[in-house]
């Protein structure tokens, strides 16, 4: 019986050993596709809060934009309603025609 444990020890070496020669290589080569899917997703998650960030500020410029015509059109609704004038003397003076 003891012969036969002897006989075991060489074999389970030999049996770890190819073992090892067979699947490191291909642990490795999952290893490698699981980081690259990681990366990907955390890409696409990074795309997506970029996104997020440039929509924001597009809207936030939008609104200044509207603003801004808001504006120009009161300062040129006044300007329309504004009777001529003209500098005489210094002093401004409207002209009555």
């Amino acid at each position: 019986m003891e012969e036969f444990f002897f006989a075991l020890i060489p074999i389970t070496f030999i049996l770890s050993f190819a073992g090892v020669l067979i699947f490191r290589p291909l642990t490795k080569r999952l290893g490698n596709v699981m980081e690259a899917n990681a990366l990907a997703k955390q890409q696409v998650v990074d795309d997506k809060l970029h996104h997020e960030h440039v929509k924001t500020l597009l809207e936030t410029q939008n609104l200044k934009i509207q603003q801004l015509e808001q504006r120009i059109e009161f300062t040129e609704s006044l300007l329309e309603s504004r009777t001529p004038q003209r500098l005489v003397g210094g002093r401004a003076r409207t002209e009555l025609t």
